[in-house]
C-alpha cells in the first residue's frame, strides 16, 4: 500500500503528508471548536452559511498555500524546537546540561539492568540512549535537538566526514532507493513537527477567544485538544527520527565511497589512513585553497596520497564497474572472435581447394 501511495504521489508526497494533510486537518478542529465561537463576526457568518463543499474546498485551499509557506520555512521551525533559534543562552545552556546529565543516568541504569539479564528493559534504556550524540560537546538544549543531533554527528565520530557539509556530495552519488528512505523517513517527522505548531495554534486561537470574553466549553476544549496535540506530536516526532537516523546512517555507511570516487580519492585499506583523508576533504571543501596549502603538511598534498592508485592499492572494481567491464569486453572480444572464425574457415577452403587442383 505504501508503494502504491509512493508511485501515485510521486515527489509531491513528502509536501503533501509532511506538510498540507496536518494543515488540512488543524482547520478541521479550528471549524468545529473556534469558528462557532466567533459567528458574530460577520466573515464568519457568511462563510458558515457557505455550502460544505464550498468550504472544505476553501479550507484545503487554505491548507495547501499554508503547507507550501511551513515547507519554505521549515528549517527555523526545526531549530525553535531542537533548541537553537529563540533560546534564552542560560536557559539553553540549563537544558543541555540536564539532558547530559540524564544520558549519563540512562547509562547507569543499562549497564545496572543488563548485568541482571532483563533484555527487555535493558533494551528500551540502550534505545532511549541512544537517541542522544556520542560526545556531550554535541548535546542540544531539548530531546528533539538530540535526536536529530545523533545522526547530524554519526559521519563525523565514525569516519571524520562532516555529513552536514558533504550532504549533497551523499545525496548527489546516492542510488534512488536511499534518497526515497531518506525522504519517507524525514516526511514522518515533518508530519508531526507540522501538526505540532497546528496544536499551537488551536491553543493560541482558544486562549483568545476566552481573553475577548466569549468563553465556552467550545473554547475550553480547543485549549486542552491543541495542547495535547502538541505535546503528543512531540514525542512521537522523537521517536519517528528513529528511522531517519537509520537511512542516513546507511547513506553515510554505503555512500561514502561513491562520494571519495567523485574527488578522485579511493577508499585506503587502513581505517586510521581513512579517517585521516576525510579530515583533509572536509578542509579541502570548508576553507579557502589558501588555507588548506598552507597547513603543514598542506591538505593537497594528504589528497594527493590517497589519489595515487597502484595495481594493488586500487583493490577490486565495484560489482557495477566489474558488469560494466564484462560487457564491454564481450562487445569488443564478440564481433573479432566471429571476424577469426570467418578468416579461418575462409583460409581452410582456400588450402582444401588449392590441394584438390594439385
Amino acid at each position: 500500500m505504501a508503494d502504491l501511495v509512493n508511485s501515485v504521489l510521486g515527489g509531491a508526497r513528502s509536501l503533501i503528508v509532511g506538510w498540507i494533510l496536518p494543515v488540512f486537518v488543524s482547520l478541521q478542529i479550528i471549524n468545529l471548536l473556534i469558528l462557532p465561537e466567533l459567528s458574530q463576526t460577520r466573515f464568519i457568518t457568511k462563510f458558515a452559511h457557505e455550502s460544505s463543499a464550498s468550504q472544505q474546498l476553501a479550507f484545503l485551499a487554505i491548507a495547501v498555500v499554508s503547507g507550501l509557506v511551513l515547507a519554505a520555512i521549515q528549517s527555523p521551525l526545526y531549530r525553535i524546537l531542537e533548541g537553537y533559534t529563540l533560546w534564552p543562552r542560560k536557559i539553553a545552556d540549563h537544558r543541555t546540561k540536564k539532558h547530559q546529565a540524564r544520558r549519563r543516568r540512562l547509562d547507569e541504569e543499562y549497564n545496572a539492568i543488563a548485568q541482571t539479564g532483563s533484555g527487555v528493559r535493558a533494551g528500551l534504556l540502550y534505545e532511549r540512549a541512544a537517541r542522544y550524540p556520542v560526545k556531550e560537546q554535541q548535546f542540544a538544549p531539548t530531546t528533539l535537538g538530540n535526536a536529530i543531533r545523533r545522526f547530524e554527528t554519526y559521519a563525523g565520530d565514525r569516519y571524520q566526514l562532516d555529513s552536514q557539509l558533504l550532504w549533497h556530495h551523499l545525496t548527489a552519488t546516492a542510488p534512488d532507493r536511499a534518497i526515497t528512505s531518506i525522504d519517507n523517513a524525514r516526511t514522518n517527522v515533518d508530519f508531526f513537527v507540522s501538526f505540532l505548531y497546528g496544536g499551537a495554534l488551536i491553543s493560541a486561537l482558544g486562549i483568545g477567544v476566552t481573553l475577548s470574553g466569549a468563553r465556552s466549553t467550545r473554547s475550553v476544549i480547543a485549549i486542552v485538544i491543541g495542547v495535547l496535540i502538541a505535546a503528543i506530536c512531540y514525542k512521537l516526532a522523537v521517536i519517528a527520527t528513529d528511522e531517519w537516523s537509520a537511512a542516513v546512517q546507511a547513506l553515510v555507511d554505503h555512500g561514502r565511497g561513491q562520494v571519495a570516487a567523485a574527488f578522485g580519492l579511493t577508499i585506503p585499506a587502513s581505517f586510521d589512513h581513512e579517517r585521516h583523508m576525510w579530515r583533509a576533504v572536509n578542509t579541502l571543501v570548508r576553507r579557502p585553497y589558501r588555507y588548506s596549502e598552507s597547513r603543514v603538511p598542506s591538505v593537497p598534498s594528504i589528497i594527493s596520497r590517497f589519489r595515487q592508485q597502484d595495481a594493488e592499492g586500487a583493490g577490486p572494481a565495484p560489482p557495477h564497474q566489474q558488469e560494466t567491464l564484462t560487457r564491454t569486453v564481450l562487445q569488443v572480444a564478440g564481433p573479432a572472435c566471429i571476424v577469426l572464425a570467418v578468416l579461418a574457415v575462409r583460409s581452410r577452403i582456400r588450402r582444401g581447394l588449392g590441394s584438390g587442383r594439385g
